[in-house]
C-alpha cells in the first residue's frame, strides 16, 4: 500500500469539520482506521519516499518497541523503515494515536483535566504536557496572525485589570499580574497583554502595537494622557476620550477570562501567559475548536 488513504481532504475543510465524539470513536476504532483517518486529514503522511534510495515506500504491519501503532513505512528496495508518525504533531509521544485525538477533542470542549484523564486513561501529569503542546499551537497562531484594530471612524476600549490568587494560593507568593485589555467596539476583536505596570506610557506603548492610527480610544485613564507631550499623541493620530458609557466590552472580556481561570482554580506563574493565549485563540476562532486546532496543527506540522 503506497498510499494510506485514497484522498487527502483540503486543509481548509478541517475548519468546518463537524464531528461528534461517537463518530470520531467509530472512525478511529482500531490502529489502521485511526491511521487512515489521520492520513485522510493530512495529519500524518499519506505516502513516503525512501530517502536512502528514493524508492516509494509502502505501509507494512510491524510490531515492536519502535512501532507502537502496529504499522510502519517500509522500503522494498533497501529494506529501510520509517515511523508513520515521523514529522507529525504526534511523533515524540508514547500515547496511542486514539488517546491523542481524544485529548484534542475533549480539550476543544474545555473539559476539566480530571474528566479527560478518566475518559482517556492518560495521567494528569501527561495531560498537563499535552495541554501545553496544544496551547503552543494557539500561541504560534496569535504570533503569526497579529491583530490590527481601529482606524478612522473606529472606536476601541482600553482598560486594565489584575489577576490575583494565582496557583490556588500554593507555593511562594507571586505579585498580582496586570493585564491590559483592548477591544474594538465594532467587531469585538480582543487583545490582552500582560504588563509589569500600569501607567500612561506603558498603555500608549501597547496601543501603538495593536491599534491603527486615527482611532478613537475610550479609556478610564484618559486624564493620564494629558501629561504626555501633545506632539507624541498627534504623531500616532489617536484621540483619547473619557467613556460616555462604561467600557463594558473590555469588562465583559475580563469576566469571561477570569471565569476560566476560576474554574481552573488558578494556574502556575509559568503557564499564565499560555492560558491567556488559549483564551484569546478561542475568542478569535469563535467556534468549531476541534476542527480549527487540527487545521493549525496540520499547518505547522506539514507532512505532505
Amino acid at each position: 500500500m503506497k498510499y494510506i488513504s485514497k484522498i487527502v481532504v483540503p486543509a481548509l475543510d478541517l475548519c468546518f469539520l463537524n464531528i461528534c465524539i461517537t463518530d470520531l470513536t467509530l472512525q478511529t476504532c482500531d490502529n489502521i482506521t485511526t491511521i487512515r483517518w489521520l492520513a485522510e486529514h493530512g495529519l500524518i503522511a499519506n505516502q513516503r519516499i525512501c530517502k536512502k534510495c528514493t524508492h516509494p515506500m509502502y505501509l507494512q504491519a510491524r510490531r515492536g518497541k519502535f512501532f507502537m501503532d502496529g504499522y510502519c513505512w517500509a522500503c522494498s528496495k533497501c529494506n529501510g523503515t520509517k515511523n508513520i508518525r515521523f514529522g507529525s504533531f504526534f511523533e515524540r509521544s508514547r500515547l496511542t494515536l486514539v488517546q491523542i485525538l481524544e485529548i484534542l477533542y475533549l480539550w476543544s470542549l474545555e473539559r476539566p483535566q480530571v474528566e479527560v484523564s478518566r475518559q482517556t486513561g492518560v495521567t494528569t501529569r501527561s495531560l498537563v504536557d499535552w495541554y501545553n503542546f496544544i496551547r503552543d499551537i494557539c500561541a504560534r497562531y496569535l504570533t503569526d496572525n497579529p491583530v490590527e484594530m481601529g482606524g478612522p471612524d473606529r472606536t476601541v476600549e482600553v482598560n486594565e485589570t489584575k489577576f490575583t490568587e494565582r496557583n490556588n494560593r500554593r507555593g511562594k507568593y507571586k505579585p498580582d499580574q496586570w493585564v491590559l485589555g483592548i477591544v474594538e467596539r465594532e467587531t469585538n476583536l480582543t487583545m490582552m497583554v500582560p504588563v509589569d505596570k500600569i501607567d500612561a506610557a506603558t498603555i500608549l506603548h501597547v496601543i501603538t502595537q495593536y491599534v491603527r492610527a486615527g482611532t478613537r480610544i475610550v479609556t478610564d485613564r484618559w486624564q493620564d494622557y494629558n501629561a504626555l507631550p501633545r506632539q507624541e499623541l498627534e504623531n500616532h493620530g489617536y484621540t483619547f476620550v473619557a467613556p460616555e458609557r462604561p467600557t463594558k466590552n473590555v469588562e465583559g472580556s475580563w469576566d469571561l477570562c477570569k471565569a476560566k481561570f476560576s474554574i481552573m482554580r488558578g494556574t502556575s506563574d509559568a503557564n499564565f501567559n499560555s492560558h491567556l493565549q488559549e483564551f484569546l485563540w478561542r475568542r478569535r476562532i469563535k467556534d468549531n475548536f476541534f476542527g480549527n486546532i487540527l487545521y493549525w496543527i496540520r499547518h505547522y506540522y506539514d507532512v505532505s
